[in-house]
């Protein structure tokens, strides 16, 4: 049997057909390549069925978009820290945790949204809708960087095809707790930590300095 093909980045028509289609594809993205499906509308069992019996732990699924306005209506409570953050690092390596509406976690109350630093993806979710992704890695828990080892790993049964972006390495995103007060950093990906509570410091100083200015008294 066949592998799945491969296409250009730039026929995002293929893939966005693929996708509206329920099948599960690809994609380049922060860090490697990661498994993507429409999110809602089954996309997580899409994604467990197409890995198969992995025995390396992907980790949790996160959804990816690439507005703005996506991210903030899966969001029941989208925080200052929240904005903060999204406002300095997207597009980039960071994932926020935050309170899903009902309905967008897949059961879970939190949700974890990215808007990646990576295009192809990123304009996958602008032009058609958000994305829910897992990471792709092999047995030994390392990231699958390469289209052609996708390609000789899967069939066309499992996977409808792959997005060339090339050879995609580096580090997945770091992901940030803000469903708590101050936010957590819970896992430490390309950003380091330290960035983040810079981000969040230089955020708050901002907001009081504004504050202060459009203080009448």
């Amino acid at each position: 049997m066949s592998g799945p093909p491969l296409v250009g980045a730039r026929r995002s028509d293929v893939a966005l057909a693929a996708l509206a289609d329920g099948q599960v594809i690809a994609v380049a993205g922060d860090g490697g390549y990661l498994l993507a499906a429409r999110h809602g509308h089954d996309g997580a069992a899409a994604l467990r069925h197409a890995r198969g019996p992995d025995p390396a732990d992907p980790g949790p699924f996160f959804v990816v978009v690439g507005r703005r306005d996506q991210a903030i209506a899966l969001a029941s409570a989208w925080t200052k820290e929240t904005e903060i953050l999204t406002n300095r690092m997207w597009p980039g390596p960071l994932a926020v945790m935050v309170p899903a509406r009902p309905g967008a976690g897949g059961g879970d109350p939190v949700v974890r949204i990215t808007m990646p630093a990576t295009r192809g993806l990123r304009a996958l979710c602008r032009d058609g809708e958000p994305l829910l992704v897992g990471a792709l890695r092999r047995p030994d828990g390392t990231p699958i960087v390469d289209p052609a080892e996708i390609g000789a790993r899967f069939t066309s049964t499992d996977l409808a095809l792959i997005v060339d972006g090339g050879i995609s390495r580096g580090l997945g995103p770091t992901v940030v707790d803000c469903t708590d007060s101050p936010p957590v950093v819970r896992h430490v990906g390309a950003l380091p930590e330290a960035y983040v509570d810079a981000a969040l410091m230089m955020g708050h100083r901002r907001r009081k300095w504004f504050g202060r200015r459009s203080d009448p008294g």
